[in-house]
């Protein structure tokens, strides 16, 4: 038989791990650190192809993705350090669309005072 000072300091760290858990689900947001992986087609490529338009489903106009600061990967090549100002991936060609693309994007959670936003952390070129 346990004894009740065991007892309750089990029960006790229950009680303390529920209410924790509770308080980080409800006071969010703290961004979430899951990567949400996401494929599809560029709707667009700006100049230097460091910022697209992406779309999940063919015809949808698609939301528009920084790439500057993301690794990238060529369709089954080796992956590639981060895109800098003015460099562009070599799938990315620029002022085209309809690259098919695999992309990695993290949200951030916005701060007092800066807005959160989507972040692409990775993208693989699928063609």
């Amino acid at each position: 038989m346990m004894k009740p000072s065991i007892k309750f300091g089990l029960i006790m760290l229950v009680v303390g791990i529920a209410i924790g858990t509770a308080i980080t689900w409800t006071l969010g947001p703290f961004g979430d650190t899951r990567v949400h992986v996401m494929e599809g087609s560029t709707t667009y490529a700006n100049y230097d192809g460091t910022a697209i338009g992406f779309s999940e489903r063919p015809g949808e106009q698609g939301k528009g993705y920084d790439l500057a600061g993301a690794m990238w990967q060529e369709h089954r090549g080796p992956w590639n350090e981060r895109l800098g100002w003015g460099e562009s991936s070599t799938c990315i060609r620029p002022l085209t669309s309809g690259q098919k693309v695999r992309l990695g994007v993290v949200n951030i959670a916005p701060t007092q005072e800066a807005p959160g936003r989507e972040v692409v952390v990775w993208m693989e070129c699928l063609d």
